[in-house]
């Protein structure tokens, strides 16, 4: 099953936690154990996992991603290619498994903007 979220970011920069989205695609699907696929198809946009932050526009990376040096193409290209557009998960029990603490966040680079994100779930 394809599902799409639509997102529409209202700053330049910003992260967006979109893990109930995927967590409802999945259960959508139907899928008890297989896989997931997250997919950002934006040039300036990225999608991770990692530790939930109770503050998102703390986890922009900002300290990390200053250290880029941007090429020809511009730093929201550079930044969003640094956190990468793809995420895979493993499905169980309907759910896809992550940490206790682990989130998964839409990245901005070039806002605001609609963005969507695609949602593969397999089994």
């Amino acid at each position: 099953m394809l599902k799409e979220i639509v997102i529409n970011t209202r700053r330049r920069e910003q992260a967006v936690d979109i893990t109930d989205e995927v967590q409802k695609a999945i259960e959508e699907s139907g899928v008890r154990e297989g896989f997931v696929f997250i997919y950002v198809p934006h040039a300036t946009a990225a999608v991770s996992i990692h530790r939930h932050a109770e503050n998102p526009d703390a986890i922009l990376l900002e300290e990390t991603l200053k250290s880029l040096r941007p090429g020809r193409e511009g730093e929201s290209l550079s930044k969003a290619a640094f956190v990468a557009p793809t995420e895979v998960g493993i499905v169980k029990d309907g759910r896809m498994i992550l940490g206790d603490d682990q989130r998964i966040y839409f990245y901005e680079f070039e806002g605001p903007r609609e963005r969507v994100v695609y949602v593969y779930v397999g089994s």
